[in-house]
């Protein structure tokens, strides 16, 4: 009976950590975005992965931003905050048909302003 136990709490343990690996995670590193392969394709606000998010910020406007650790929910206002490895939180604003809009929290485009005033 004992035997029949461990081998069934095995199995399942087994097909659980398959299960858990089989998932990809979103990727939230610049360099993990599609964008570096082809940046021609880095003029849409639609659709971007945390990795997307890290390469406009890096990429397009300055930010120390390499990766993206925490994303936010749309709120009531038009942008999305990311949170980035370096600290550094900034608001995303995306735009029908173009690529976003990033600023610091202040809503500006202060590279060396921490924080809201």
């Amino acid at each position: 009976m004992a035997t029949v136990f461990k081998t069934t709490l095995l199995s399942l343990f087994i097909l659980f950590s398959a299960a858990a690996c089989s998932k990809s995670a979103e990727p939230t590193k610049a360099s993990q975005s599609s964008y570096v392969q082809d940046y021609s394709k880095a003029t849409t606000s639609s659709g971007l992965s945390k990795a997307d998010f890290a390469w406009h910020a890096q990429n397009t406007f300055g930010w120390d931003c390499s990766e993206v650790v925490a994303r936010g929910e749309n709120g009531s206002e038009n942008y999305i905050v990311i949170e980035c490895s370096s600290g550094q939180k900034i608001r995303v604003y995306p735009r029908n048909g173009i690529l976003p809009r990033i600023t610091n929290e202040n809503d500006t485009f202060d590279l060396e302003a921490k924080g809201p005033s």
